[in-house]
This record gives structure tokens, sequence and C-alpha cells, in this order.
């Protein structure tokens, strides 16, 4: 069980690990993109893709934690990430299906 333990907390470092790089990735890509007329607008869509990816890596991360160490407080810790996630989602507008429908046959 120790074995499983370690592994799995291991998985969950990784998954904040790669979860932050990708947040500091977009950031660092948004740099060059802010200069220009309508660079505002595009560096905080690039800023929330990226965060929105990043968080998903994170809730996977506090849903590991919940599995090895399944308190209330890991409970607490997956909600609010989810809820910021979510939230992050809606105010940046990335669900617009409505703007872009789907084109096909």
């Amino acid at each position: 069980m120790e074995l499983y333990d370690a592994a799995v907390d291991l998985l969950r470092m990784f998954a904040l690990a790669v979860g932050s790089l990708i947040i500091f990735a977009g950031i660092a890509r948004a740099v060059p993109v802010a200069r220009g007329s309508g660079g505002r607008g595009r560096v905080a869509r690039q800023i929330g893709d990226h965060a929105a990816l990043g968080l998903d890596f994170f809730i996977g991360a506090t849903l590991l934690n919940l599995a090895i160490n399944a308190t209330w407080m890991a409970v607490a810790s997956t909600a609010t990430t989810i809820v910021v996630r979510k939230l992050l989602t809606f105010s940046l507008g990335l669900p617009r299906r409505a703007e872009h429908p789907p084109t096909g046959s």
C-alpha cells in the first residue's frame, strides 16, 4: 500500500508541475502578443486558454490527493479548484459555441 501511495503522490506532483508550466508558458507566450491593436484581448484569451488547461491538471492533482487522503479538507480543495476553473472559463467567455457554430456536412 505504501508503494501505491508513493506512486499516486508522484503522479499528483507531476500533474501540479505540468499545470504550473502550462500556465507560465501561456503568460510567457502572451507577452509578445500584447503589442499592437487588439493585443489586450488576444493576451487575455491566450492566458485564459493556458490557465484553463493548467487548472485542468490541478483538478486532476486534487482528485488524486482526494483518492489518497480522503478528508474534508481534500474535498474542499478539490471543489475550490473546480469552482475557480469554471469561473475562469465563464468570465473569459471560453465556452463560445453559439458564436462559432460547428461546420460540417
